[in-house]
């Protein structure tokens, strides 16, 4: 026990102990996943790993109550940070986008998007667009009925949202059957996703000042079910 003993009071010696630690942590993952995958996506993995840590830890470091000498120190455990991690990121991205990516990496790159990304993508928009048409239907029902939660722009925004989630099923499906620019179509996909969650969000803003329990419980649901049936398909296809 005298080892947490010791690691407690070395943890509890400075306000600053949990920041330094997740920035060794940052630089430990970041490190492993250049040198596991010594490619150019291992690269922008690496870049990706040492952003969000810093901006995990500056957050981090914002909640901390310090007195003026902290304050003080703080902004030096910040430029640490900022120089350290924004450093081996801003190189890992200029290396990853000044290499050429091999053939082979190429090759690789469009069967993990056309076996993952666009499954992903593909579920993501029936999801929203069964949730949507289903909302739709109950909120069109609502405002006619003058309920005061529901109004028309609720109804024509979750109109909006059907028809942008099956646009994206659309183009998912161009794309499989086209089997090229693939990375192009990923891109317009999540620019196409980005654009529907808040608008799908301030759509059913009325209801969930109504009741959040209600919404979350119907998203769980038509998760449930969405997750079951993939696993249903998924199960028929291993058998055939």
């Amino acid at each position: 026990m005298w080892l947490f003993d010791v690691f407690a009071w070395l943890y509890n010696l400075t306000p600053f102990t949990g920041a330094l630690l997740l920035w060794f942590l940052v630089l430990v993952l970041t490190a492993c996943a250049t040198m596991k995958y010594p490619t150019r996506r291992g690269k922008l993995v690496g870049f990706g790993i040492s952003v969000v840590g810093a901006v995990f830890i500056l957050g981090y470091l914002e909640t901390l109550v310090l007195n003026a000498t902290g304050k003080e120190i703080k902004g030096v455990v910040i430029n640490l940070v900022v120089m350290s991690l924004g450093g081996l990121g801003s190189g890992l991205l200029a290396v990853a986008i000044s290499k050429r990516p091999s053939k082979a990496e190429i090759e690789q790159s469009l069967t993990s998007i056309r076996n993952w990304g666009l499954t992903v993508f593909e579920y993501l928009f029936v999801f929203i667009l069964v949730c949507s048409l289903v909302l739709a239907a109950i909120c069109l029902l609502l405002w006619l009925l003058d309920w005061p939660v529901v109004s028309g722009q609720e109804v024509t925004g979750l109109l909006l949202v059907f028809l942008g989630a099956a646009s994206g099923c659309a183009i998912v499906s161009y794309l499989r059957r086209l089997m090229k620019w693939e990375q192009l179509g990923v891109a317009v996909l999540f620019g196409l996703l980005l654009f529907l969650l808040p608008v799908y969000v301030q759509a059913i803003w009325g209801l969930v000042s109504w009741s959040l329990a209600a919404v979350l419980g119907f998203h769980g649901v038509a998760g449930i079910a969405m997750g079951w049936t993939v696993w249903r398909q998924r199960m028929e296809w291993r058998r055939s």
